[in-house]
């Protein structure tokens, strides 16, 4: 009897789902969508996206040289238009930014964003337009960020030491630089949360291992984020199980700190107003303001350290770039002795060069964070329904050879020779720049309403790492003759398939 039951309860689910796929099949075959590769029932492209051929950015690429810059990919029976060429995305980003602001997250990434209520996953709306204007006036505020340059000055020097502990305790000075940095990073970002009294080593180490068994876990089964019903078969329940851990210990990492620093008084000895505070005053649950502090690390710590890290191998690679911005480094108005400040960084057209070709080459989030439509719209002439999710390619646009010469080669003069982003480094994402094919191009912190908000924060402090860095060790192969792997491996964002080794030796002993 209970047999009977059982097989009669799978006949009836699985004809409700094959009815069920085929009215949305049916539905889906009836719009427009702009062409792309064929897709397969159920599945749609992810045969031709899986794991162990090319990077998802790369032969997205691909398919974009054969279907067009304007594509549909099918992620099982849910499309997505892919926009791979400076015009569409532009257009995207900015001239109709307000019509395609909202978000299209992975299903488990709900559970360490409290629901997509954070500054980068809330769909466009009041709530999100007040997060980001709080997030503007504590963490990001201009005030607030000046105010920490002695302190990142002072992370920097700390940053050198402990690079020259690990050089010295090693054979001919080889270290592995981006622990160091992403700690460094770690200390910038939970002063701008906390406040500047924040002292808690053993919380920048629980941090680093957080943020790095969230990436790992939530880089997992892709299909589960695209069959939801998989959470509830045996053998495929394992990553949301998983992911619930992480949640937990995200709460069990962040809610002492809250606790801790809430009653600061630091804020009010030097007028500083730090991202906590403007959190709790808003009268946020608990649950969206420690999802919102640690998404702060979550998407500074690897983007700004791996930018850092790639440019460190590049230049390891290109002996002469590293030796003529050393020069610069070193030129008569800042001289030999001592490390750079942040005023001096900001002068700097070389160093500024050398960062932007790095983050061109090496986009840290190259497909970025989806957007959605959030009404019925078009896009370069194609209707866009409400609700359609639509990612960018950064990655196809920063290597269009129709763009940039010679896209592959690590080149820094290009954005010397072209002015592009101005030579003081100025956004070409502001509306109201005339911008060149190259300028609309080189966005690798997005553009228009959802513009990365920790941009003028990560571009100073990308430079003045990597400037102190070059000024303090001149650095080169682990092994001779071996040259760093610049080959490139994608989970949350663009790391190095081999993390970089390498040998550093002072500059001046």
């Amino acid at each position: 009897m209970d047999f009977c039951v059982g097989l009669m309860t799978l006949f009836l689910g699985s004809t409700t789902l094959i009815i069920l796929l085929l009215i949305f099949t049916n539905r889906s075959q009836k719009h427009p969508w702009p062409p792309g590769p064929p897709k397969l029932p159920m599945i749609g492209n992810l045969h031709q996206l899986q794991k162990g051929g090319p990077l998802v950015h790369i032969t997205l690429a691909e398919m974009a040289k054969q279907y067009g810059k304007i594509m549909t990919v099918w992620f099982g029976n849910k499309p997505t238009i892919v926009v791979s060429d400076y015009g569409s995305v532009w257009e995207v980003l900015v001239t109709k930014s307000s019509d395609f602001a909202s978000r299209s997250m992975p299903y488990r990434s709900k559970f360490t964003t409290a629901g997509w209520r954070t500054l980068s996953t809330f769909d466009f709306s009041d709530a999100w337009f007040n997060l980001r204007k709080g997030a503007q006036s504590s963490f990001f505020h201009p005030a607030n960020v000046s105010g920490q340059s002695p302190l990142q000055e002072s992370d920097v020097e700390q940053l050198i030491r402990s690079i020259e502990e690990e050089a010295n305790g090693n054979i001919n000075g080889v270290v592995r630089p981006l622990p160091h940095i992403r700690k460094s990073v770690i200390r910038l970002i939970a002063r701008l949360c906390f406040g500047p009294d924040f002292r808690d080593e053993k919380f920048v180490e629980a941090m680093d291992v957080m943020i790095e068994e969230t990436i790992l876990q939530t880089s997992l089964s892709v299909l589960g984020d695209i069959f939801l019903v998989l959470q509830h078969i045996p053998g495929f329940k394992k990553p949301f199980r998983e992911i619930i851990k992480v949640k937990r210990r995200i709460e069990e990492l962040i809610r002492p700190c809250i606790d801790r620093y809430s009653s600061s008084s630091s804020s009010k000895e030097n007028n500083y107003y730090y991202y906590l505070q403007f959190l709790l005053s808003r009268g946020f649950p608990l649950e969206v303001v420690i999802f919102n502090i640690y998404e702060m690390f979550l998407l500074a710590v690897d983007s700004t350290s791996l930018t850092i890290a790639w440019a460190l191998a590049f230049l390891i690679h290109e002996k002469q770039i590293q030796d003529k911005l050393y020069k610069e480094l070193i030129s008569r108005e800042y001289g030999k002795e001592g490390g750079l400040r942040l005023e001096q960084v900001s002068k700097m057209k070389y160093l500024h060069g050398v960062v932007k070709e790095s983050a061109r080459l090496r986009p840290i989030a190259p497909l970025g964070i989806p957007h959605k439509a959030v009404k019925d719209t078009t896009l370069m002439g194609k209707r866009i329904e409400a609700g359609t999710t639509v990612m960018v390619n950064l990655y196809a646009v920063l290597h269009d050879p129709a763009v940039w010469k010679e896209p592959d080669r690590f080149h820094p003069e290009r954005f010397l020779e072209n002015n592009i982003n101005g030579g003081e480094g100025e956004g070409v994402w502001k509306e109201d720049v005339a911008a060149t094919a190259m300028e609309k191009s080189f966005l690798p912190f997005g553009a228009g309403r959802r513009i990365c908000a920790g941009m003028e924060l990560a571009k100073p402090h990308v430079a003045l790492t990597l400037g102190n860095l070059v000024k303090a060790f001149e650095w080169s192969s682990a092994i001779e003759g071996e040259f760093p792997d610049l080959s490139e491996d994608s989970t949350f964002v663009l790391g190095m398939k081999t993390p970089l080794l390498a040998r550093v030796a002072p500059r001046h002993a």
